[in-house]
């Protein structure tokens, strides 16, 4: 099919996408363009399936995936191949750790299953987005291509065996009592040739099919999309309707045809309308893809049907003009090249936005020409591929034997990269020279190798080996919950721990900086002699506040978790209730009527109230209540700065974030002014402003904030001093008192 309204159209879905994503111009909702795409390539391949039924009454399933596969796979490599080997040049070891890692995913078509596992937030996130995670929508879009014409085959033979059945049924009853003749008019020899089954009827079951299908689709995209947006925005199942409209789109064209021209002219005009309004007025606080996809959907469909019959003074011969069929015939490289190289561009660079999104993308368009001409045309035109279809399905093994061997390689490179190191720090090894003065270090061990690390890094002292956890396994690392994970599930179960014969009870509450202290009170439980129980859920604060979903609206089950774990500590009557929390109000919280309130001041003031609240909740039923403050957040991600080429503990050393630390002052206020006591952790991580990457051979930090699994352990001893859980200080208290 040859529309050059089709290519403008592609031109229109890839520009909105890269301007969107170089932060260009007002279009904060381009990413609509990749709805645009999904609907194009739904009416496209439709199109094409049915004539092919029309025309052999089957579809040849080795001819479509032959095509593909010279269609995507080639420019689809080259890309995975650069971007891999641009990563492990330029990023840090653990991002190009991730990216070989989603380089796999995406050569198997399931990037988007992985990114939807991961959690991954297309639009927020402490560290950059994998340069990869724009595969998602080739995965999609793959998925689509493997089950659709095997339904539409699958029509093809049914509706065969039907048409057979009913001829079969035809002659016996006409054959009964009377001889069947041919029509004088077809002579002596005439052949009565079985009747065609008739593209129509697949034609006919495909439309009834495609309507259950979208309906479905179209209900569960909803109702996913408002309980997990992120999941929601790379699932098969909530973008299928969108597939599924072009699809049916294209099932309708003989319909849709004998329809006036003006008609169709202010139909392509409604629908160019409908996807400029999502594009301008769309942006990532947008609940998408739910009811909000429905407009550039829907916007497609009645472009693509416009152009069936375009009127002259319809938007076609504007989408059809040669600059941007140009672009048209590029976008797939252009998408392809763009998002890599924002990315990467903006981790070496600066940040990407204005101006230098503009030279970023120009770059890639002309990268994107280049890879259209000698890569792209080529594979579609090889007639030695063409003309026999089956060789186009050795593309993929081909593929697969190139890029496996390649991403072992690149592997073996970033973790040889971050291999070796000096020795450890100590308190009388921190690099220093026979001339230096002896420092006074503090007498508490846990503070005095945060000191001895601090003089490390002035000193230049060469980053440890052998560093727990190793450079490349920060990224993961969280305490294991075991059977009592109560996100994003409702909690319905309580997993004790520690010393399971012991009388007295511990209970943690909290959030993932909650979470975080569990591998030393582990220990401290165990030690003496307490049965613990954490209640600790991913992003609900210890304290009695409500923070928005980065989707919008209150965060969901926040409030109900907040209150079981108070019924829980009820029921529990804990010796020792211990607190941990921090919470990100860069989305503000919500108050009581519902009303988003997002102003630094007041929602510093409703953290501080809340924890007040929470801990007089908690109070009333535990023997002590101790609020464990929140270590100053770095002020960048020293995680990712030690596997970067030519790091040092130097250029890693970090400084507090000043928003953490209005935050820390914020819940301890709020917690002794309701009797908490207080637990100040920032001496074990910073010395005044200067936080190292590494202490001793510990890396502190799995990301800005969370601590590691392996440096909570180091801090037992520290823990167990400021937590005093023996109850050692005071009895010493209570004998110097009588």
């Amino acid at each position: 099919m040859s529309r050059g309204d089709i290519q403008g159209l592609r031109a229109v879905a890839v520009l909105l996408v890269a301007l969107d994503h170089a932060s260009v111009g007002p279009l904060h909702g381009g990413f609509v363009g990749v709805d645009v795409f999904f609907v194009i390539s739904g009416f496209l391949i439709t199109s094409l399936l049915l004539a092919e039924v029309a025309r052999d009454r089957r579809v040849s399933l080795i001819g479509f995936y032959a095509r593909r596969a010279r269609r995507i796979l080639p420019a689809a490599t080259l890309v995975t191949l650069v971007t891999v080997a641009a990563s492990v040049w330029f990023l840090s070891g653990i991002e190009a750790e991730a990216v070989i890692g989603d380089a796999l995913w995406a050569t198997f078509f399931a990037a988007n299953v992985k990114f939807a596992s991961d959690g991954t937030d297309y639009f927020q996130g402490d560290s950059a987005p994998s340069p990869l995670q724009h595969y998602w929508s080739l995965a999609v879009e793959e998925q689509f291509y493997v089950v659709w014409p095997l339904v539409l085959l699958t029509l093809c033979l049914v509706v065969r065996l039907a048409a057979r059945r009913q001829e079969r049924r035809r002659r016996g009853r006409h054959a009964v009592g009377r001889r069947v003749v041919a029509p004088k008019a077809a002579g002596r020899h005439a052949v009565v040739r079985e009747r065609d089954p008739g593209s129509r009827a697949v034609t006919g079951s495909a439309v009834v099919l495609l309507l259950l299908v979208i309906a479905a689709s179209f209900a569960w995209s909803v109702v996913h999309t408002r309980d997990d947006a992120v999941t929601a925005y790379f699932s098969p199942f909530t973008r299928a309707w969108e597939l599924g409209i072009g699809a049916l789109t294209a099932c309708l064209v003989p319909g849709l045809r004998r329809l006036p021209r003006p008609v169709l002219g202010l139909v392509s005009w409604a629908g160019l309308v409908a996807v400029a309004v999502a594009a301008l007025t769309f942006d990532p606080d947008t609940l998408f893809p739910g009811y909000a996809a429905a407009l550039p959907v829907l916007g497609t469909a009645l472009l693509l049907a416009g152009g069936l019959s375009p009127a002259r003074w319809g938007p076609q011969p504007l989408l059809s003009v040669p600059p941007m069929r140009v672009l048209g015939d590029w976008s797939y490289s252009i998408y392809l090249w763009h998002w890599p190289a924002l990315v990467i561009a903006g981790s070496v660079w600066r940040p990407i936005s204005g101006a230098s999104g503009l030279v970023v993308l120009a770059g890639a368009v002309a990268v994107s020409g280049l890879s259209y001409h000698f890569v792209e045309n080529p594979f579609r035109r090889m007639q030695s591929l063409s003309l026999r279809p089956a060789r186009g399905l050795v593309l993929y093994p081909a593929v697969l034997a190139l890029v496996l061997p390649m991403m072992a390689g690149a592997g073996a490179v970033v973790t040889k990269m971050n291999a070796g190191g000096g020795a450890w720090i100590t308190r009388s090894n921190y690099g220093q020279t026979r001339h230096d003065p002896k420092p006074h270090f503090s007498r508490l061990p846990a503070v005095a190798l945060v000191e001895a690390s601090v003089l490390a890094a002035r000193n230049g002292l060469e980053i440890p080996r052998h560093l727990q956890p190793s450079r490349l396994e920060l990224d993961p690392e969280k305490p294991d919950l075991g059977g009592c994970q109560y996100y994003p599930t409702n909690p319905d179960k309580l997993c004790p721990r520690g010393d399971l014969s012991a009388d007295r009870t511990l209970v943690l509450v909290g959030d993932s900086h909650a979470r975080q202290w569990i591998p030393a009170l582990d220990i401290l439980a165990e030690k003496y002699g307490y049965k613990a129980y954490y209640l600790v859920r991913e992003g609900c604060p210890a304290a009695d506040v409500t923070p928005e979903r980065k989707t919008g609206g209150p965060s969901n089950g926040c409030e109900e978790f907040q209150d079981w774990a108070v019924d829980q500590v009820a029921k529990l009557e804990p010796a020792v209730t211990i607190l941990g929390s921090q919470s990100d109000t860069n989305r503000g919280y919500v108050d009581d009527s519902g009303t988003l309130v997002t102003d630094d001041d007041a929602t510093l003031a409703m953290f501080e109230a809340g924890m007040t609240r929470s801990v007089e909740r908690l109070s009333a039923h535990s023997g002590r209540t101790v609020f464990i403050g929140d270590p100053p957040a770095n002020d960048f991600q020293v995680s990712l700065c030690l596997s970067k080429r030519g790091a040092s503990l130097r250029s890693c050393m970090a400084g507090r974030d000043p928003r953490s630390l209005d935050l820390i002052a914020a819940g301890r206020r709020g917690a002794q002014a309701a009797g908490a006591e207080y637990v100040d952790p920032t001496p074990w991580f910073c010395v005044g402003n200067q936080c190292p990457a590494v202490i001793g051979h510990f890396v502190p930090r799995r990301d800005l904030a969370h601590v590691t699994v392996e440096y909570a352990q180091h801090l037992t001893p520290a823990l167990d001093r400021a937590l005093d859980l023996g109850g050692r200080r005071r009895t010493a208290a209570a004998r110097l008192g009588s």
